[in-house]
């Protein structure tokens, strides 16, 4: 009996090690099988993995040495060398720090010193490199080559810097200029995490922003060195070209028509701006892919036709890739014009990949076309990562290619078996579903950057896309084409009337009720989930697609987990800030003043997703009267608040320092507060700390938290804030 227990439990083993066995089997060759699918698409997770490298180094609250990098990256290339068994996750390490690497490379290679304090009067002395014409009133703003700083050091001199001319005068591009100007650190982030302009102004070069106090005086109307002699004859042409389109057209289309043609298109008014972005119209605003491709699909075209009407030329000569080279050669042509912004070198080297394409007759509509041009883009300008119209064009393309790659074969059925009319409804239903799917493919990008979305665009984009690609743009071409023969006027009058149409839709679209989606801003967990699981979906062949599924679910429901602080300091110290939500979860936001830092205030109702002059004055002088808000009261030296049970005071005035101490479990002053003041509480917030660690953002459960611009990004070389403690 015991033997054939024995028996039965032997074989009990032996059977359950072979079912583990065949699972593992299965499984194992269920992996295979879905690796072996995802071969067509390897090269496609390149730039995505290259990128993830780029994400890293700047999501780093310090700046690692570039020693460091390289070595990681040497390190990396000597593991997949001697690699066998894991070389393809060792593969994909090397893109990693590939990526790492060249934006630590771009960081170092880009270094030029940023001024840390005020200049209120100093003598600058600089070439003028870049003139553009402000909202009408407000001047011009110059961006100058640096010769020399009063007051600084040859090694303090940032390279670039941008100021502003209240009035217009005389300057050209090219000039040595020398001129009296007040200077100011480029701004830091408007909240701990946000956009970051002094990064953005890094990598441009310009280490100061401020104003013109005098007329510029002129030294020397010769540019020097060929570089600027360049930069001199194009913006002297984009100058010509602007005054031209003034002299022609009344200022509100002139501004968005020279924005079109050569990219200058700060003097277009806030409130045409504002009907644009209301109205899902404000990429028509920004050149890029759309703008890029018009411009040069035109061209292409036009050469094309032009050619073909001539027999000697169609019949011997391949006129479909002349035309091809000569559309790139005017599409660069044209990114000089616009100023050759990072979204447009990036639009040209799509397009310049496209018409290669051809030129090779190959298919110039590929994935694989986005992600070599994705790839080159991260690997020469790595901090296009983070600009939103890098990811919004490249998240746009992307999902049209993939819908039209999948659902190809519906769409040739349709147009080869259809009449001329019915290919007229083809042609207009595909408008309409690249417009929905551009605008559902940038929706998560304008909600997390922005935190609103246009509900209205994509109809509003039905109108106004074929009236800009098939009227405005081809116009604008021809009326560039004709400037040189001085014949531009008709062309530009008609360009004003397709602008006078762009506008009335987009006054049209913003006025409509619930055009405008807001909510407060994204969690940076949602955000990545959300593209990881779009990614996935599009590019991973096989039954791993459902995977993607609960990702997209897990980051949709982190978009509602957003937890907002809940006071704002802001760097000045002259903004306050204060959040408070009600029982059905609605905010309330009240603020120190609307008159100081209006535009950190407007932005700060921006990420909490309310529309702006939306947050409450406080009142200074509800003393013995019943506050409208029961959480709070006020006077004239300050401020007693009750928030998510922690009390908060918020003093104007010295003389209530000691009895407020006493009480709040936060103190908040306007002025300094003595070293020697016993506070209840460690949780205070004074002018020195905002002098020294920059905006304050204050959370307040589960208990009272602290964070600062600088404490993420103080040893970036584009965050240089006060450092007290040194100067002391």
């Amino acid at each position: 009996m015991q033997n054939a227990l024995r028996i039965d439990g032997i074989i009990g083993n032996t059977l359950d090690t072979m079912r583990v066995r065949v699972i593992f089997e299965a499984v194992s060759v269920f992996i295979d099988t879905q690796l072996a699918l995802q071969k067509p698409n390897l090269f496609l997770w390149l730039p995505i993995i290259f990128a993830c490298g780029i994400g890293t180094y700047f999501a780093l609250p310090f700046d690692p040495p570039l020693i460091l990098a390289v070595f990681c990256l040497a390190l990396a290339i000597a593991l997949y060398s001697v690699a066998e068994t894991f070389k393809p996750v060792v593969l994909v390490f090397l893109i990693y720090v590939a990526g790492f690497c060249g934006a630590a490379y771009r960081t170092h290679s880009v270094a030029t010193p940023i001024i840390t304090d005020k200049m209120a009067a100093t003598e600058i002395t600089g070439y003028v490199r870049q003139i553009e014409k402000l909202d009408e009133g407000r001047g011009s703003r110059i961006v100058l080559d640096v010769i020399d700083i009063e007051d600084l050091a040859t090694n303090e001199i940032p390279e670039k810097v941008r100021l502003t001319i209240r009035k217009d005068s005389e300057v050209r591009v090219g000039q040595l200029v020398r001129m009296l100007a007040g200077l100011n650190p480029p701004s830091e982030p408007l909240i701990p995490g946000g956009f970051d302009f002094r990064r953005y102004l890094y990598f441009q070069k310009i280490g100061a922003i401020g104003f013109v106090y005098n007329a510029p005086e002129v030294l020397s109307d010769e540019p020097a060195g060929f570089s600027t002699s360049w930069n001199s004859f194009i913006e002297t042409l984009r100058q010509r070209i602007e005054k031209r389109i003034y002299d022609v057209l009344p200022p509100n289309k002139a501004a968005i028509a020279a924005a079109l043609l050569v990219g200058k298109k700060n003097a277009i008014s806030d409130e045409d701006q504002q009907a644009m972005r209301d109205a899902g119209l404000a990429h028509m605003l920004a050149i890029s892919g759309l703008h890029v491709g018009i411009f040069a699909g035109t061209l292409f075209f036009v050469l094309r036709f032009i050619m073909a009407c001539i027999p000697l030329l169609a019949l011997r000569y391949p006129i479909k890739k002349i035309a091809a080279v000569m559309a790139v050669a005017g599409a660069t042509f044209y990114m000089f014009l616009a100023g050759t912004t990072v979204p447009t070198q990036r639009s040209v080297l799509m397009i310049s990949i496209v018409f290669l394409a051809i030129i090779l007759d190959r298919s110039p509509i590929s994935l694989r076309l986005v992600a070599a041009s994705a790839l080159v883009v991260l690997a020469l300008r790595p901090e296009s990562l983070l600009s939103v119209s890098f990811q919004m064009s490249f998240a746009a393309v992307t999902c049209m290619i993939y819908f039209y790659s999948v659902t190809r074969q519906m769409w040739i059925n349709l147009y080869t078996q259809a009449s001329l009319s019915k290919r007229f409804a083809v042609y207009f239903l595909g408008i309409c579903m690249t417009t929905i799917i551009a605008s559902i493919a940038t929706a998560p990008f304008a909600l997390y950057h922005f935190g609103q979305v246009s509900f209205i665009g994509s109809a509003a984009n039905l109108v106004a896309v074929p009236l800009f690609g098939f009227f405005v743009m081809p116009i604008a071409l021809i009326s560039l084409l004709l400037m040189p023969l001085g014949l531009d006027k008709w062309s530009l009058v008609m360009m004003g009337y397709g602008i006078e149409g762009m506008l009335d839709i987009s006054y049209w679209a913003a006025a409509l009720p619930y055009s405008i989606v807001r909510n407060a801003m994204w969690p940076f967990s949602a955000f990545i989930l959300i593209n990881i699981s779009a990614l996935f979906m599009m590019l991973w062949k096989g039954l791993g697609k459902v995977v993607a599924l609960p990702v997209l679910i897990t980051g949709l429901a982190l978009t509602q987990s957003a937890v907002m602080p809940d006071i704002l300091v802001s760097e000045s110290h002259k903004l306050f800030l204060f959040r408070s939500q009600d029982q059905k979860g609605e905010t309330t936001l009240l603020t120190s003043s609307r008159r100081n830092d209006r535009f950190v205030l407007k932005n700060w109702e921006k990420l909490y997703g309310l529309p702006e002059k939306s947050a409450q004055l406080l009142d200074y002088k509800g003393t013995g009267k019943k506050s409208a808000h029961s959480f709070y009261q006020c006077g004239e030296q300050g401020c007693r608040l009750t928030l998510k049970g922690q009390k908060v005071s918020f003093v104007r005035s010295a003389y209530i320092l000691k009895e407020e101490c006493a009480w709040a479990d936060l103190v908040i002053s306007e002025e300094p507060l003595p070293y020697s003041l016993q506070c209840r509480s460690y949780h205070t917030i004074d002018k020195f700390d905002t002098w020294e660690k920059g905006t304050h953002a204050v959370w307040l459960l589960p208990q009272i938290k602290i964070k600062t611009i600088a404490d993420s990004q103080r040893n970036r070389p584009w965050a240089k804030l006060n450092d007290r403690s040194a100067k002391d």
